[in-house]
């Protein structure tokens, strides 16, 4: 019995060694000033005057923000989905956009090829019909055309049948403001 009360004393005495060398390293740390202090620690009191352990209403409130949390990752999770979804039917659109316009523009441009080629066919017919006719009778007609259109149609004719044309026209004024628009051209021809 004697070894049973020895041991027992001396569990008292360690266990109040380990006390008193805690409270000797709170103080000289500075982690407490007064015994007051010290109780209210080991009570579980901060220094604040708040307890250290939550309570039950406590920890309700934070497990009901945790959940409010956790609804709000998830609804925001569904949001980035759907608009990486958005994006990718976005990007599917501008894809086939650009498909459409490129499409869009080939066929413009050979339309405008298209276009073209007959303006020059019509073009060559009227030189055809034009180097044909009398010189007179054409400046008759091309009196009464725009500038724009004598000028396209004189360079193709063959060069003594374009003065006579251009001679025959009614309007001194207009033979020369016709006249430096051709020299114009071939100036602008000649630095190409």
């Amino acid at each position: 019995m004697k070894k049973i009360a020895l041991i027992l004393l001396l569990l008292v005495g360690m266990t109040l060694s380990f006390a008193a060398i805690g409270l000797v390293i709170l103080f000289a740390t500075g982690a407490v000033q007064s015994i007051d202090e010290a109780k209210d620690l080991l009570n579980g009191q901060l220094p604040g005057g708040e307890n250290v352990y939550l309570k039950p209403d406590e920890i309700r409130e934070a497990q009901d923000g945790l959940l409010l949390l956790q609804q709000q990752k998830q609804e925001l999770e569904g949001q980035i989905l759907k608009l990486q979804e958005s994006q990718t039917v976005l990007e599917q659109t501008r894809d086939e956009l650009s498909t459409k316009v490129n499409e869009l523009s080939k066929e413009s441009d050979q339309g405008n090829q298209d276009s073209a080629t007959q303006r020059a066919q019509r073009l060559a017919q009227l030189t055809t019909l034009y180097s044909a006719m009398r010189p007179g009778d054409a400046a008759a007609i091309m009196d009464n055309m725009s500038n724009e259109m004598i000028l396209e149609i004189l360079p193709t004719l063959p060069e003594r049948n374009a003065a006579r044309i251009l001679n025959g026209l009614g309007d001194d004024t207009r033979k020369a403001e016709l006249s430096a628009r051709l020299l114009e051209g071939i100036a602008q021809e000649q630095r190409k």
